[in-house]
């Protein structure tokens, strides 16, 4: 029972962030609006799906593979999301120009804090394969790698430079949300049960509240 109001209230969050995100891209025509819609909306359908099977067949489903793929899809797009704003706060023209001048830009701004991301995410999938199996850990690490690197970049160099700690909020939420996220794969592998005392279900709480958060933290970057 507990685990079906759980999903209903993240049903209900992600929807809501959903229908924001995209009313606010369609009124103000911004496509970081745009993305969060898709990030959330993705990620609700995952949801559905799985509260569907739940109250059809009274478990959970044994095989994942539908709302993975939904779930995998909004990393990418909050990834995407990440990527736009920082992108929109630097401009283009804070771009050095000539052959492989990207490139060199990108090679300077990494930050050696930055490679702790890959070596945790690794660690963490090493560990996840003991539960689960092989093909979707990787894929989650792959995406998750991704994920906190341009959160984790954005976020470190939004202190710095002037402009861009607007977009602070952004980074801190997605953070937040990938910090949730491995919180809630780890409990799951120590499940105990349907009730209060279960840990996973707070932080799937947190979670729900996530996408809420994500709505101020995109309008102050925006500033829309």
């Amino acid at each position: 029972m507990i685990e079906r109001i759980d999903n209903i209230i993240q049903l209900v969050t992600t929807g809501t962030c959903a229908v924001v995100a995209l009313y606010r891209a369609v009124r103000l025509k911004d496509r970081a609006w745009s993305v969060l819609g898709l990030f959330s909306g993705v990620y609700f359908l995952g949801i559905l799906y799985w509260l569907l099977f739940l109250l059809f067949y009274g478990h959970t489903t044994e095989y994942s593979y539908i709302p993975d793929l939904c779930w995998y899809s909004s990393y990418l797009f909050l990834m995407l999301l990440n990527i736009y704003v920082r992108e929109e706060s630097s401009g283009k023209d804070s771009f050095p120009v000539g052959p492989g001048a990207e490139m060199r830009e990108i090679i300077h701004s990494i930050r050696p804090s930055l490679w702790l991301v890959p070596v945790f995410t690794a660690a963490m999938c090493i560990f996840y394969m003991q539960y689960g199996d092989f093909l979707s850990n990787i894929i989650a690490a792959l995406l998750m790698t991704g994920l906190i690197w341009h959160a984790s970049a954005g976020f470190l160099s939004s202190g710095e430079e002037k402009g861009k700690n607007k977009n602070r909020g952004v980074y801190a939420v997605t953070l937040l949300f990938c910090f949730t996220e491995y919180a809630l794969w780890t409990t799951s592998c120590f499940w105990m049960g349907d009730t209060l005392a279960n840990p996973y279900f707070w932080f799937d709480l947190l979670l729900s509240i996530t996408f809420l958060l994500f709505i101020p933290a995109l309008r102050k970057a925006a500033g829309k």
